[in-house]
């Protein structure tokens, strides 16, 4: 009796033992989020394993291997998979509408207060600038030529750049003016329309004229000088036929090759386009001041500043308030700066105020290692869930590096901010109208219409007048 009492005993403490383990082991969360080239390894990241301590959470990470998010998404949903939270960043999005349609069927989670989605605000640099043009300075300056200031100048530049060798390889492979239409910040075009007439697209192309009522950017006789102008940089070959075709990869990717041959480009900030690896082709290009047009108008577009979805829960999972606390960390002022600027007192360290920040506000942030899209293992570059107030944003103080890409955009940022409109209309994006705006402002510029057409013309302000909620 005595023996199998032991043994009971024996077997008791065991559970009693295991139990307790069991409690004081973390819950384990798997979280899908994209591969980057910009993070070594989440298994061993920092910021990965200042999460976990900071919350008592055990995180693995599911690396996504492809572009779509809402493919992703189709295909999780459809599965038995047991991924817990999909972070998103970089190429890998969706948007708050897609997001919404989700939540709506039951596949994402929606919070208490309403919350099925959770943002990434912060994770790209700062201004109220959505376009701003660079240009190639070694070129300029080998060719003997100065930095334009009006459209005109601009095309003398480019037929140049095109017609010159700047690249000094004896090839005629110089590319004057490239983009891709993944983005408007990526766009000539929309660009050099704001040197004609207030054109912003990401708000319907909607402004406020001289009266107060609000205008369609269409409607007005210099939008289509404008477009003569663009159709005339087209058809000389100075603004490249894969701007209409090419992928923001395709796009970067002719930038960033080895050979020098891109004279300029439009994005919202360099380092959407020239990898920070690449300091030698960041150190070609300089912005260029919003250009003056024949009747001496210079816009800058605005741009709101507006998160995107950086995380959403899978409503299957069975870890719910686990998942909500691990993005409530991620949200907090201190998180947010790790996945921002990355380890503190290494990477970064809070600013005393003594200083003038980059973008010419009371100082917040200094960097020692800017390391941002470069390969490092420190946060997940820009992917999940963040909040970094502007005060931090727009308060980084210069390290002293030319290389620095957000410093480089700062200056370029407030060099076109004195060119935004006093009053700017903000509406709910129609994408279908954009759509079909965009397809015949393509082929305006391409030459499958005829912009000296005034029916064919006609027709564009017509359809796009009677599309647009005002």
């Amino acid at each position: 009796m005595k023996r199998y009492v032991a043994i009971v005993l024996i077997l008791l403490a065991f559970v009693i033992q295991t139990g307790c383990m069991d409690r004081s082991q973390p819950s384990a969360l798997r979280v899908a989020l994209p591969y980057s080239d910009h993070v070594l390894d989440t298994k061993t990241n920092y910021y990965i394993e200042y999460l976990e301590n900071k919350t008592g959470l055990e995180i693995e990470t599911v690396i996504v291997r492809q572009d779509d998010g809402e493919e992703y998404l189709d295909a999780l949903f459809a599965s038995d998979s047991d991924i817990d939270i999909v972070f998103f960043g970089e190429d890998f999005v969706i948007d708050e509408e897609t997001a919404k349609n989700y939540a709506d069927k039951g596949y994402v989670h929606t919070a208490e207060d309403g919350t099925f989605w959770y943002p990434n605000y912060g994770s790209r640099t700062t201004g109220d600038c959505g376009q701003i043009l660079w240009i190639n300075y070694e070129w300029l300056e080998r060719l003997g030529l100065s930095i334009p200031t009006t459209t005109s100048e601009l095309r003398e530049v480019l037929f140049a750049f095109k017609n010159n060798d700047p690249n000094g390889n004896g090839l005629n492979d110089e590319i004057a003016l490239i983009g891709s239409t993944e983005d408007y910040c990526y766009d000539p075009a929309e660009l050099l329309l704001n040197s004609y007439v207030y054109n912003d697209p990401y708000n319907n192309r909607l402004f406020y004229g001289g009266s107060g009522a609000l205008r369609l950017s269409t409607e007005a006789a210099a939008f289509r000088e404008g477009m003569v102008f663009l159709r005339g940089l087209y058809k000389d070959g100075l603004l490249d036929t894969r701007t209409f075709s090419y992928s923001l990869n395709e796009m970067n990717e002719v930038i960033n090759a080895n050979i020098d041959i891109v004279g300029a480009f439009t994005t919202d900030f360099i380092s959407n386009v020239i990898y920070q690896a690449n300091p030698e082709v960041l150190a070609r290009y300089i912005h260029v001041a919003p250009l003056a047009g024949p009747e001496g108008v210079r816009y800058s577009m605005y741009r709101e500043g507006k998160p995107m979805v950086g995380a959403v829960i899978n409503a299957r999972s069975a870890h719910i308030s686990d998942a909500e606390r691990l993005i409530a960390a991620m949200l907090s002022e201190e998180a947010s700066l790790i996945a921002r600027y990355g380890e503190p007192g290494v990477d970064w360290e809070r600013s005393d105020g003594s200083d003038v920040s980059i973008y010419g506000t009371i100082s917040t942030i200094v960097t020692k290692n800017y390391i941002w899209n470069t390969p490092q293992n420190k946060h997940l570059n820009g992917i999940g869930p963040m909040y970094v107030p502007d005060v931090y944003l727009k308060g980084v103080t210069w390290n002293g590096l030319n290389s620095d890409a957000e410093y480089v955009d700062a200056r370029a940022q407030v060099g076109y901010s004195d060119h935004l409109p006093e009053r700017r209309y903000q509406g709910t994006f129609d994408a279908e109208t954009a759509s079909y705006t965009d397809r015949y402002i393509y082929s305006f510029i391409t030459g499958e219409r005829d912009v000296f057409d005034d029916n064919e013309w006609g027709t564009l302000v017509q359809s796009v007048s009677e599309r647009t909620v005002r």
